[in-house]
């Protein structure tokens, strides 16, 4: 009878152990549920990227988390963290450097409960960084085009880095031919771009495109020709946006033509 009772008294504390155990449950970059010890492969990242972990306040005992935190003695030299909450979820955001070494980095986190410090749960997670994640390529870098009339580049961009990335596209061409665009690519996303150029004078133009990541020095350049054949609505529209070809006697004629032609 003594045995049983402390046989019943082991199995009460076992029980009580179990049910203090408070899961974590991670909704990004992995959607799962988190048990005592588990480590974690969250993938690949590049330099500059900010690596964003979201878990959900809740906790399967249905205490709330207060926050998630990323412990800084795991942090390589110059990389940043902060945490956020929202409504539902908890979210830290690790920063990694522009000149992050290219390595398998081990990275530890903390999901607090303020009221219950007991109930406190840690997880390890590994992310594998690389100089840069991202591909570039324009479709058809020839293309024969109208005066004065919208030509359309394809920019197909790819990101396979489980961290959004933002970019830049520019190119040698004036800015009233083509204006600079910034856009953000989420995670392990494929996207085409649309360049707009619209051709101010006729015939054959070299030029080129550049794309330009804004979290790293990674870039990519395209050298492009532009064939643009003449109309007369665009011959007259010229001189709405650059200078006359011929001679400077022919100016005043040469504007108003481009003027009337807005009306015509």
């Amino acid at each position: 009878m003594k045995l049983f009772k402390r046989l019943l008294v082991v199995f009460c504390l076992l029980m009580l152990c179990l049910q203090a155990y408070a899961a974590v449950y991670i909704v990004e970059p992995l959607d799962e549920k988190l048990f005592p010890g588990q480590e974690l492969s969250f993938g690949k990242i590049s330099r500059g990227e900010t690596l964003k972990v979201v878990v959900k306040k809740k906790s399967d005992l249905g205490q709330d988390w207060f926050q998630i935190l990323v412990d800084p003695e795991f942090l390589p030299p110059s990389w940043k963290a902060e945490s956020i909450e929202t409504d539902k979820t908890l979210i830290a955001l690790v920063t990694l450097s522009e000149d992050a070494a290219v390595s398998m980095q081990r990275l530890k986190f903390l999901a607090v409960n303020d009221l219950q410090p007991e109930l406190n749960e840690s997880f390890f997670a590994t992310v594998s960084v690389h100089e840069s994640l991202l591909s570039a390529s324009i479709e058809d870098v020839v293309k024969d085009a109208v005066l004065g009339q919208e030509t359309i580049f394809s920019l197909v961009l790819n990101n396979d880095s489980i961290a959004e990335h933002s970019l830049k596209a520019e190119s040698s061409l004036p800015g009233y031919w083509f204006k600079s665009q910034e856009m953000v690519l989420a995670p392990n996303e494929t996207r085409t771009v649309a360049l707009s150029v619209q051709p101010l004078t006729y015939g054959e133009k070299n030029f080129s495109f550049k794309v330009l990541s804004l979290y790293n020095d990674t870039g990519f350049d395209f050298p492009a020709k532009l064939n643009t054949k003449p109309t007369l609505l665009g011959m007259y529209q010229a001189p709405i946006t650059g200078l006359p070809l011929f001679s400077p006697t022919m100016l005043p004629y040469y504007l108003i033509n481009g003027i009337l032609s807005i009306f015509s």
